[in-house]
């Protein structure tokens, strides 16, 4: 059954972001060529901004979701519903905070727009729009979490996909007859609380007794844990922020806000990737979860070591494929050369999506294993890092110095991990589990690095071409790999995997 549910989550969620991708493209280049690069900086700037102010949910839905995996697996429906009573008045509470952070921000938001032509209030309303569509989801949208936890994320992906999809024409619609991005806001607050209201119903519907226990209150012990759990998360969700949300906001203050328009295009597909991958790691983790209850810490490690060699093969062959393609991709086929970006900043961009992705099965082990305490020193040193590099080299290497920041700190995340799950959780050597990992690091330079000048002396900038250069991609590095693994356990308990699927 877990194998079943993983499975259908990760398709779903899979499916859902690759029609993402396709429609997510259309849209970014209509606001390129009919708002211009600073719509589409700012646009970015803003989502940042949010996702700061937004760190006051206080990562009360980790908890939650961590403590529901054990009461839907007894099938303990009092718990449940008191845990969900719990998690829907905390982020009305949110909702209020979020709104006043985001009001008091208002008044100074346009000092984060370095060199732009817009109006001050035009600035002000758009962010206001963005601040609205992002309290009205956490009124609305908290109840998907008990999908998420009982391993039904596949309902949560389709109706992200139907709003994100209906999101997405509307700015491809109303931006190329009559350019009014504030109309475009505007649709997609009323497309999200839609269905949003659709999920709240499913749920009410799906489980019964949600509505019965409306007001069931959960025993202080249990309480207490998850104010403890939060404590931790709090801060582990800030410096989260802190390292992903900063980097538009330095180059912005830095350099101009049209810079982050054009990083942002280029952002779109290495995120576009990233988000791939990240949908299957969240489709799997409530089964991993599931099965870390039984306490077999033999097994844990071994479905580690397969995650990863899957999430390696995954995330070399995303970096090869974005290193020979990604400018092709802009400056021939989507955009135009006017788009292009340095080859310094293409090389950190791979580097920092390659090492993300490699470092995603730790990321789920510590998610389902409740080490949030030790999660939030990783992450404020994570974040301290990112900023001290990011600050040092953005006046002298620009954005590829921002970039070189944030590729420091996601080793640091990953090294972190590997020792505290090692030894605090796993009780064992991760000497074996290094050596995994070095080997795959030392072999993807290799592949990338190679295939890359075979690539590069036979792209003639046409689409044909380009074409033959994304079938080299995907052949290369995944021959290469399957000869050079084909007979270790990992890969054979691979291919074993997919014959289960089948």
């Amino acid at each position: 059954m877990r194998l079943k549910n993983a499975f259908r989550n990760s398709f779903f969620s899979i499916l859902s972001q690759i029609v993402l991708i396709i429609v997510g493209f259309f849209s970014q280049r209509v606001m390129n060529l009919r708002m211009g690069e600073e719509l589409v900086g700012m646009n970015g700037v803003f989502s940042n901004v949010i996702a700061i102010l937004s760190v006051s949910e206080l990562g009360i839905s980790t908890a939650v979701v961590y403590h529901l995996y054990k009461a839907l697996a007894e099938k303990d429906e009092g718990e449940i519903a008191a845990l969900m009573n719990l998690y829907r008045k905390a982020y009305y509470i949110f909702a209020v905070a979020i709104t006043a952070l985001g009001i008091a921000v208002l008044p100074v938001v346009h000092y984060f727009l370095k060199e732009n032509s817009f109006t001050l209030g035009y600035i002000r309303i758009v962010f206001f729009l963005w601040l609205a569509r992002t309290v009205l989801s956490y009124l609305l949208s908290y109840r998907r979490s008990i999908l998420i936890a009982d391993q039904k994320e596949y309902i949560v992906s389709i109706v992200t996909l139907t709003a994100n999809v209906l999101n997405y024409l509307s700015v491809i619609i109303i931006l190329e007859l009559i350019q009014n991005y504030i109309l475009v806001l505007l649709i997609n607050i009323f497309v999200e609380a839609v269905l949003n209201i659709w999920i709240s119903c499913y749920v009410n519907r799906t489980y019964p007794f949600l509505k019965k226990m409306y007001k069931k209150p959960l025993p202080k012990q249990t309480i207490s844990k998850i104010a403890g759990d939060i404590k931790n998360i709090f801060v582990m969700r800030f410096a989260a922020k802190i390292l992903l949300s900063t980097d538009n906001l330095i180059i912005s203050g830095f350099i101009n806000v049209a810079t982050v328009g054009l990083y942002s295009n280029y952002c779109l597909i290495t995120n576009s990737v990233v988000n791939v991958l990240v949908a299957l790691s969240n489709a799997i983790q409530p089964s991993v979860g599931n099965m870390f209850i039984e306490g077999d810490n033999e097994k844990n490690y071994r479905v580690l070591r397969q995650l990863t060699f899957l999430f390696f093969l995954l995330a070399v062959f995303a970096a090869v494929s974005l290193f020979s393609l990604i400018t092709p991709f802009v400056t021939d086929l989507w955009l135009g050369e006017k788009y292009r970006l340095d080859m310094f900043i293409i090389m950190w961009l791979v580097m920092n999506c390659f090492i993300q992705i490699l470092g995603m099965p730790l990321s789920i082990m510590m998610g389902v294993t409740g080490l949030f305490q030790k999660e939030r020193n990783l992450s404020a040193i994570a974040a301290v890092a990112n900023l001290v590099v990011s600050l040092t080299l953005v006046k002298f290497f620009g954005v590829s110095g921002v970039l070189a920041g944030t590729f420091v700190s996601y080793v640091i995340q990953l090294l972190f991990r590997i020792r505290v799950f090692f030894y605090k959780y796993l009780k064992m050597d991760c000497k074996k589990y290094t050596m995994d990992l070095t080997q795959y690091c030392v072999l993807s330079v290799l592949e990338i690095t190679g295939i890359y000048f075979i690539t590069a002396n036979i792209y003639q900038q046409n689409i044909l071409s380009f074409f033959g250069v994304a079938f080299l991609c995907v052949l290369l590095p995944n021959l290469f790999n399957s000869l050079i693994y084909l007979k270790s356990w990992r890969f054979k308990s691979i291919l074993s995997l997919i014959k289960n699927i089948k």
